[in-house]
């Protein structure tokens, strides 16, 4: 049953309903956390991703459930060699709250919800993930680093970077903060009138400085 889903590229899955919006995230982001996995014969075994020995606690279930999930991430942020700014607006991104405009809306804003770079509608989502300008640095990220593009926020702050070793895990997570808040200045500095729309080796450059 399990191999007949990995037969095939897409997986050999289909949906009675089409999967939209929030439902397709989840659904990209599962695949991409399934995508490495190499079946064989061996028989299966469990493995608890709050510690570091695998192995289930209750005080690692806990401080899971007191932080929504966020534990892990939040330590290692917070520990990261960038400057405090780039560490705070990480925080509200992996929160979904910084102030794109589909939140903005959510506060009772009356204003354009379209991107400032396209047509479409301006979500974190679309920003840091689907524009594609941002896809092209993500695909730079995989060239350079042999490593899938981050598919959403839940993926970009949770498994993305599962299968890499930790001094390269933290040097990843500084440039991809980088690269995310170089998107949102090269955003900001259209918002306020200060430049123009940004090329592909603008942001980059912008992340990269």
């Amino acid at each position: 049953m399990v191999a007949s889903v990995f037969d095939r590229v897409p997986l050999n899955v289909s949906f009675r309903r089409m999967l939209t919006g929030h439902n397709l995230n989840l659904w990209h982001d599962l695949v991409t956390r399934i995508s490495h996995v190499q079946l064989n014969n061996n028989v299966d075994a469990f493995c608890w991703n709050l510690t570091q020995t695998g192995t289930f606690t209750i005080s690692s279930m806990y401080s899971a459930l007191i932080s929504n999930g966020n534990v892990q991430f939040d330590k290692h942020l917070w520990k990261l060699k960038m400057p405090l700014k780039i560490k705070i607006f990480m925080w509200y991104l992996k929160r979904g709250v910084i102030l794109t405009k589909d939140n903005l809306i959510r506060r009772n804003w009356n204003g354009n919800k379209l991107c400032f770079f396209c047509s479409s509608d301006e979500t974190i989502q679309h920003l840091f993930f689907t524009y594609h300008v941002v896809k092209f640095l993500w695909r730079v990220v995989h060239y350079a680093f042999d490593l899938s593009p981050p598919q959403s926020i839940t993926h970009l702050f949770g498994n993305w970077l599962r299968r890499v070793g930790t001094k390269l895990r933290k040097k990843l997570l500084i440039g991809a903060s980088a690269l995310c808040w170089a998107i949102w200045l090269s955003r900001d500095d259209i918002v306020f009138d200060i430049s123009p729309s940004k090329i592909y080796i603008q942001v980059l450059y912008r992340g990269t400085h």
